[in-house]
Parts: C-alpha cells; sequence; structure tokens
C-alpha cells in the first residue's frame, strides 16, 4: 500500500514539474509580444511570433461574446465639398514633434462637427512614449508633392485616444483630432466644407476590396518616390484577423504612411470612400502591413466626448 501511495505522489510531481513551466512559457510569451509591440522607434512592428499564427483568421466576420451587446452597423456617408464639389482632399500630412519632425498621415472624417480626423495613436507619442504638446501638432490636407495643401497648415486643438491603446499597444493604435479651423472666407464653414469628408464604418469583413493612401519615406507602394512628400496609394484586398487586425499581404507601409486610411468603395471621381482602419505598421516576420480594428463603442464615445467638450 505504501508502495502505491509512494508511486501516486511521485507521478503527481512529475506532472506538475511538467505543467507548471509550461503555463509559465505560454505566459512569457504572450507577455514578450506584447512588450515587443508597445512601442517601436521606427514605426516597424518587429514581432517575436507571427501574427498568422498568433491570431486565428476570420472568415465569417464574426463578433466576440463580449462585443454582442451592439450590431457594428453605424454607416456614415462621405460629404462632398461645399465650397468646391469637384475637388476633395480629405487625406493629408499629419506633423508632430518639436526637436524633430515626425510625418505621418490623416484624413478628415465626416461628422456634424466638421472640423474632425484620424491618424495612428502612435503617430501622437514621441521616442520616450510621452504625448506631444498640442502646439507641436499640425495637419495640411492636400499636401503632395512637397506643396502645402490649399489650406495650408491646420492647427490641431484635441486629441482622442482609446483609453485601451494606452494599456495595450498592441492593438486599438488610431486617435481622433479636432481641428482649429477658421474659415479663409471669414464665413462659418467648416474644414469638412472645404476637403470633403471620409464617410466610416465598422463592418468591414475578410477579403474587401481597399485603396490605401500615406506619405511613406520607405516601402513598396506602387510609383511611389518614398520621400515623404507625395501622396502614394495601394490597391488590393485586406483580410482581416478575427477582432484584432486587418491585414496587407505583400504591403510594406513604411513610416510616414502610419494613420493612411483603408478605404472601402473608394470613388476615384470624387476622392471619397468609406474609411474602415488605419495603417498602424508592419510586420517584417509576416510581410504585411497592419490595421488595427476599431472598437464601435469605444470610437463613438470618444467622438462624443470631443464634439461636445
Amino acid at each position: 500500500m505504501n508502495k502505491k501511495k509512494s508511486s501516486n505522489y511521485l507521478l503527481i510531481v512529475l506532472i506538475t514539474m511538467i505543467v507548471i513551466p509550461s503555463i509559465a512559457s505560454v505566459i512569457s510569451q504572450r507577455n514578450n509580444i506584447c512588450d515587443t509591440l508597445a512601442f517601436r522607434t521606427s514605426e516597424r512592428i518587429k514581432e517575436i511570433s507571427s501574427f498568422k499564427n498568433k491570431y486565428k483568421r476570420s472568415k465569417e466576420n464574426k463578433t466576440s461574446s463580449e462585443n454582442k451587446i451592439y450590431s457594428r452597423n453605424e454607416i456614415v456617408p462621405s460629404f462632398v465639398s461645399v465650397v468646391n464639389p469637384n475637388h476633395n482632399y480629405p487625406i493629408g500630412l499629419f506633423l508632430s514633434g518639436n526637436e524633430s519632425t515626425k510625418s505621418c498621415t490623416a484624413s478628415v472624417i465626416n461628422t456634424a462637427n466638421g472640423n474632425i480626423g484620424l491618424t495612428a495613436a502612435h503617430c501622437l507619442f514621441d521616442e520616450n512614449e510621452n504625448e506631444y504638446n498640442l502646439s507641436f501638432l499640425s495637419f495640411s490636407p492636400g499636401y503632395n508633392n512637397g506643396s502645402k495643401g490649399p489650406l495650408g497648415d491646420i492647427p490641431v486643438v484635441a486629441t482622442a485616444i482609446p483609453p485601451t491603446f494606452l494599456n495595450n499597444r498592441f492593438e486599438y493604435d488610431y486617435a481622433l483630432m479636432k481641428f482649429e479651423f477658421n474659415d479663409p472666407n471669414g464665413g462659418d464653414a467648416t474644414l469638412q466644407d472645404y476637403t470633403g469628408a471620409l464617410g466610416w464604418r465598422f463592418d468591414i469583413g475578410n477579403g474587401e476590396p481597399t485603396s490605401v493612401y500615406g506619405y511613406p519615406g520607405l516601402g513598396n507602394f506602387e510609383d511611389c518616390p518614398n520621400d515623404y512628400k507625395h501622396l502614394c496609394k495601394w490597391q488590393g484586398i485586406t483580410d482581416k484577423l478575427e477582432n484584432f487586425f486587418y491585414v496587407i499581404d505583400n504591403l510594406i507601409a513604411g513610416p510616414g504612411s502610419s494613420g493612411g486610411p483603408f478605404i472601402s468603395q473608394y470613388d476615384t471621381e470624387t476622392n471619397l470612400g468609406y474609411v474602415y482602419a488605419l495603417v498602424r505598421g508592419y510586420s517584417d516576420i509576416d510581410n504585411v502591413s497592419i490595421g488595427s480594428i476599431w472598437d464601435e463603442i469605444v470610437f463613438s464615445d470618444l467622438l462624443l466626448n470631443m464634439t461636445t467638450e
């Protein structure tokens, strides 16, 4: 009987020795992934583990159980310029920094306020992960070929960042901005009255025909000089990694393209469509560019708080 008890005891000890290190290994791997993605000095995402192996690819646009309380059905249409309906230019160069300037991409979105835009959240932080002072931020819609857009540089007076991004920069990399726009004609027109504005939506699934725009300093956008000065374009199909990211195979969206819009149903006649994600970065391990999926409730709350201040 004692031999049997001794044998059982040894078996339990052996199982414990095997299981505990295995669990610890899984936890360690998860933490390493998050820590690695929490901050990037060059806007390129260098990962320890593959995106495609870490997250299950969604084929049916499923929602997680915690998101079942809402439908993800809100669709806001694009807005055609009132000042010049034949000239919409909602995408522009976004600059941040004081001692050294960092360039990203931003775009105007259709809102009742009329002075709201989007960019990547990490574009609002310096290399020490401190948020830039608002006085160091500016946006030039229609910037191209090294020349400012028709409205010049527009100051930013407020930003709204998902709280989850501050806790986990592995995801949720987007931010809203409010611009300080004064009608150059002395009226009460808003920024989107001049530039037009992209529509926005939350219901985009897998395999979406998409146009992506940005001002990259390197990468492989077609016919792009990669000098941070030219608005470059990519067209193709995006894939959806369930509830985490949209990814674009074989696209290197380099520094400067961060914040560039993923646009569905892009109309070449109006330069408008529906933005549903923003360029977050590039994974050289998987050779994919990545856009964070937005949470509709968080996005709507950020917009509401910003426009009611």
